[in-house]
């Protein structure tokens, strides 16, 4: 399992997907142990975060255990060893500023095509 910081510099709330917690401007929030979980950025579209556990994605990293992260179009992957820390900082662009694990961007296209050899 991993659990994430979430830090709000963005001058919108964020919120959780099914949920009626609101992470307002300045606040900063933190997970205790997660699977999946969506965060709504109202003026940009969700993040998600999807554990993807020993599962590996071409281009992430060797560590056993691992945290797919999908926004905007762009995915990357968090790995880690035993407990994940994930820092994730909203910034004033609503951009998603990613530390605390070996983070890799990597290429998850949206679609297959069925009978077609894949490189996920």
């Amino acid at each position: 399992m991993y659990q994430v910081t979430l830090t709000n510099n963005s001058n919108v709330g964020l919120g959780f997907l099914g949920g009626n917690q609101v992470i307002t401007p300045g606040d900063q929030w933190k997970s205790g142990n997660l699977g999946d979980v969506t965060l709504i950025v109202p003026t940009r579209s969700p993040i998600s975060f999807h554990d993807i556990g020993d599962q590996h994605i071409p281009g992430d990293s060797g560590e056993p255990w691992g945290v797919l992260i999908a926004y905007q179009g762009e995915e990357s992957v968090g790995r880690y060893e035993g407990g994940g820390q994930l820092t994730v900082v909203i910034n004033t662009y609503c951009q998603a500023v990613l530390s605390g694990m070996d983070i890799r961007e990597v290429s998850l296209p949206a679609m297959e095509i069925a009978g077609e050899e894949t490189s996920a």
